[in-house]
């Protein structure tokens, strides 16, 4: 029997197995394996893992491993069927752990979990210790209204993250120094106390370091930032010597290397950083309370971490000047130094700051053009961005005296007028690349072409510049500024925009709703709804009216159909290069000599037709960007004040109802077009089909959004909120809206949950198959029949169930036993709550369960599991 370490570490056939290309069995007919092409050995038989037959149907399990570790994922790239492995275990195994080993097992992964709370208790410990944990634990109290006992502990969460960046930066200043360059530390005698202490703390801090390095190589950190870095050269495991700790980790033998690395980290970052400054000011303090006057600062008296600090930076420079007792020697040799220098700056300065001049005169250009990269790189979107902004102001009905106020205050925030303006400099790179598909050069003569051999990036362009800004400015008046002006004077109440973020009570929620927005990812949507329908407009616009003014012959070449062609292949520098430019550039080689200056002569009114056209493309713009600003948000508007009676007086969002109109005309305009479409080629039966198709999906999709979610909020209504907020003495009020609206979200999450996730607790087996089932093949190619009974109908009978037997036993079974009025009152209104208290003991009670379980595995397989063999197709059909 072939067994294989638990780690899938393989070895052997090393680089030869690699997928071989024949397909044929051996000359005598012999199985073999279809990676390195050999037969199956007695200690190195054939498996079949996957679903793939004929020649490549075996395959030895060592090949498979190494091939799979250099694929990186563990499923067969011909059938797609994910390769399973089988345990195997040590012959004298044991059915089942002995339970004084399973308890031990038990209470060591119960003291791993304490250290973990231990040392998350620790770090906001020392984190309150430090001002800065103090203010942040203060924000946190206020901003999401936690408790003062918990605000603390959710501070302690950046402190975290601030240690993990401390031990990531000291990680890649290792690797810049030690593996790329090639400089290690040498581990020499080292004399003194103080330099013995520092050389024990690097040598700890070093382990640990590598420990955190370990860890990022697995989550494959450095393949993200070192990009230009051969992977070999930075992913090597360095096998961090925790037990070089000694008696420490012998001490804390209870706990795993990760809990124990944690543990050291934050001990070693919190001793240094917080608690030995905090004790030293502390001692500081005491020692000078008779100076109370002088240290009742707030920099002093209050903060003793900042008087550490102070304490820690001047006994640093004691210990250094200690090495610079002078002596009698020392003050002469001092002396004549000084006066040689005195000498040497007197006849040299002179001499070096002719040659530093001569040297900046001569690298003069390099200057030069990095305030013409600055001015092109950096003034240019700033500029654009911040006309941008001025010109979208009334949106959201923002003074230009309020938005320069707050510029003043916050400089910072010009970087987000920078990226405005990076944003429409990629959106007018965009544009032209579209225009120049479809024209040609010759109307372009005027522009500069980024193509051209003889270009330079450095050469400033005082005409390009103006130009840019110029079109840049003029194009957001039309396609931003007129549009909200216009909108505001035809309506004055449609703007400023209602967003939810400007609304005080729902502050905090508004920017978690708009986080789920973004993580929804609708600008990318956006992007290519605006892409795939703006080609076709913009192709057919340009026909159009270039045939109506007769413009074909200069702009078409009297190719009134011709396709949309494809630019010459760019790479990356193009598109700095013409961002750089302000994107109003060409991109590819002349295609005729022709001039504009000859077609002036050629016909003397087609200036007057190609301005004619750019004001028919003004308006044009004009009418589609108000179009497209009013017309979604209407929609949305509509849309929510359509729902507002389950809102309970939350407001409309137009960012939201912008998204939502966005999606409502989609549907509009894909249904109709799918309706005409059938409708021209004669398909009446097939759109038949779809729309009872959809009428039936309609009808489950509304059932599935009514009916189910009432009893679920009715259900919850009963068990949770009715026997909290309503005494005994009051009748409870229903609200069956509420109660949908509550079931819905809870429906929703149980969903999700179920579906998207991999917690499998909240469901049972048979309903985690169906609603897998739902998710791969679709809702579409489900038997109605399935989906009623099953699906619906099951969940409606269990909900039924569990509301309509407590119902029957508190209203007719306990008053035909004779019991009081009171007694009936209390088990109507109790029964629901009892009944939840069941499902959670046996919610919480599986659980327990299913932890044992799983305990007593990973403890079984750490004692007795000596390896694993891949699973054969047959035996996981069995």
């Amino acid at each position: 029997m072939d067994v294989f370490p638990a780690e899938n570490q393989v070895g052997g056939y090393g680089d030869q197995a690699l997928p071989a290309e024949e397909t044929d069995k051996d000359d005598d007919g012999v199985d073999l394996c279809r990676i390195c092409r050999s037969p199956e050995v007695s200690d190195n038989p054939l498996r079949y893992p996957c679903a793939c037959r004929g020649s490549i149907k075996y395959v030895h399990q060592q090949c498979l491993l190494l091939w799979l570790n250099r694929r990186g994922y563990k499923q067969c790239e011909v059938c797609g069927r994910s390769y399973s492995f089988v345990p195997v275990y040590s012959e004298n195994a044991p059915e089942r752990l002995p339970c004084h080993e399973f308890l031990r097992g038990l209470l060591l992964r119960a003291l791993r979990v304490v250290a973990w709370v231990f040392v998350l208790l620790f770090n906001a410990y020392c984190y309150s210790l430090h001002p800065w944990g103090r203010e942040t634990a203060i924000e946190n109290k206020r901003v999401f209204r936690v408790p003062e006992k918990l605000a603390p502990l959710l501070a302690s969460f950046i402190y975290d993250w601030l240690i993990a960046s401390f031990i990531t930066l000291i990680v890649m200043l290792r690797i810049i120094v030690q593996d790329l360059f090639g400089a290690h530390v040498e581990n020499g005698p080292v004399h003194g106390v103080v330099a013995r202490v520092a050389f024990v703390l690097w040598k700890y801090m070093r382990i640990l370091s590598d420990w955190w390095y370990d860890h990022l190589i697995r989550l494959r950190f450095f393949d993200a930032i070192m990009v230009d870095v051969p992977r070999e050269e930075v992913v090597r495991l360095r096998n961090a010597q925790l037990h070089e700790f000694g008696v420490i980790r012998s001490f804390l033998f209870l706990l795993d290397d990760n809990a124990f690395a944690v543990l050291a980290i934050s001990f070693h970052v919190s001793f240094f950083f917080v608690l030995l400054p905090f004790f030293m000011g502390k001692l500081v303090v005491a020692l000078l309370q008779v100076s109370t006057q002088l240290l009742s600062g707030y920099s002093l008296g209050q903060e003793p971490v900042i008087v550490g600090y102070l304490t820690m930076l001047l006994l640093s420079f004691a210990y250094l000047g200690s090495f610079a007792t002078l002596s009698r020697d020392s003050i002469q040799a001092i002396a004549r130094g000084l006066s040689m220098g005195f000498l040497f700056v007197a006849e040299a300065l002179p001499l070096y700051l002719w040659i530093t001049s001569v040297k900046v005169w001569k690298n003069l250009s390099v200057v030069k053009d990095g305030v013409i990269l600055c001015l092109k790189i950096g003034v240019l979107p700033l500029a654009i961005g911040c006309w941008f902004d001025f010109c979208t102001l009334p949106i959201l009905g923002t003074p230009v005296s309020q938005r320069l106020e707050m510029i003043s205050e916050y400089p910072l925030a010009m970087i987000i007028h920078w990226m405005l303006g990076q944003i429409c400099l990629m959106w007018a790179f965009n544009s032209m690349e579209l225009i120049q598909r479809i024209l040609r050069k010759r109307p372009f003569w005027f522009l500069l072409d980024v193509a051209d051999p003889n270009y330079k990036i450095t050469k400033l362009r005082i005409g390009q510049i103006l130009f840019a800004l110029a079109f840049h400015g003029s194009m957001m008046v039309i396609v931003a500024h007129l549009p909200i002006l216009t909108i505001s004077h035809i309506s004055p109440s449609f703007l400023p925009l209602q967003l939810w973020i400007y609304d005080e009570r729902i502050m905090f929620r508004s920017m978690a709703a708009y986080t789920c927005l973004t993580r929804l990812a609708p600008i990318e949507w956006f992007a290519e709804l605006i892409k795939a329908s703006a080609e076709p407009i913009v192709h057919k616009w340009i026909i159009t009216v270039s045939s109506w003014l007769k413009l074909s012959e200069f702009l078409l070449e009297n190719h009134a159909d011709q396709n949309v062609r494809p630019l010459q292949h760019r790479d990356d520098w193009f598109l700095v290069s013409s961002i750089a430019e302000g994107s109003v550039v060409c991109f590819y080689g002349s295609q005729s000599d022709t001039t504009f200056e000859e077609d002036i002569d050629d016909d003397d009114r087609l200036i007057a037709r190609i301005g004619l056209m750019l004001v028919l493309a003004a308006l044009s713009l004009f009418l589609i960007s108000t179009i497209s600003m009013v017309l979604p948000i209407l929609l949305g508007r509509v849309f929510f004040h359509s729902i507002t009676f389950i809102t309970f007086g939350l407001k409309n969002d137009d960012l939201y109802g912008f998204c939502i109109g966005c999606y409502i005309l989609r549907a509009i305009y894909i249904t109709t077009c799918f309706v005409t479409n059938h409708i021209m080629i004669g398909r009446t039966d097939l759109l038949l089909n779809f729309v009872l198709l959809w009428i039936r999906n309609a009808l489950l999709f509304s059932i599935w959004i009514s009916l189910i979610p009432t009893l679920l909020g009715l259900l919850i209504d009963l068990m949770i909120i009715i026997p909290l907020q309503v005494p005994l003495s009051e009748s409870p009020v229903y609200s069956l809206l509420l109660d949908w609206l509550i079931g819905l979200v809870v429906l929703h999450i149980w969903t999700c949950l179920t579906m998207f996730t991999r917690i499998n607790c909240f469901a049972t087996v048979a309903w985690r198959e169906k609603l897998e089932r739902i998710r791969t093949i679709g809702i579409n190619r489900l038997p109605s029949t399935w989906l009623l009974r099953d699906v619906i109908c099951s969940i409606i009978v269990t909900l039924s169930t569990t509301l309509g037997f407590p119902y029957l036993v508190a209203y007719y079974l306990f008053p035909w036993l004779g019991f009081s009025g009171a007694v009936n009152l209390a088990v109507q209104r109790l029964i629901w709550p009892v009944l939840l208290a069941i499902i959670i003991l046996g919610f919480v009670a599986k659980l327990t369960l299913d932890l044992f379980i799983y305990i007593h595995r990973v403890e079984y397989n750490d004692r007795y599991m000596v390896g694993d063999r891949v699973a054969d197709f047959t035996e996981d059909l069995q």
